[in-house]
């Protein structure tokens, strides 16, 4: 009988020990979710506040060249300056926002 005690209390401590790896294992998906959604956090306000960097460029390049050029002259560098933006950057804040916020 000693046996089958010794055997039950083995059984004890091995499901003691799969549950104590299972919380572990647990916590640690837990924290690795976590840390997953602070990088994709800092990635997309990166991404966000260049945009909105490279636009305030733009608006203060446009003031500036208003106000010490003839407005003529600053047509095709607005033009080059919006089709940037319209093409390369809002594109790229669109596929930034849509990938890491648009799944769980």
């Amino acid at each position: 009988m000693g046996t089958l005690t010794d055997l039950d209390r083995q059984f004890r401590e091995t499901e003691g020990e799969l549950q104590q790896g299972a919380k572990r294992a647990k916590d640690l998906q837990d924290s690795i979710d976590r840390q997953q959604a602070d990088d994709r956090s800092v990635i997309a306000k990166m991404i966000i506040w260049a945009f909105v960097v490279f636009v305030g460029i733009v608006v203060v390049a446009a003031i500036l060249g208003a106000a010490f050029r003839d407005w003529n002259q600053m047509v095709e560098p607005a033009k080059f300056l919006m089709g940037i933006l319209g093409s390369i950057m809002l594109p790229v804040v669109t596929l930034v926002i849509g990938y890491y916020f648009g799944k769980k």
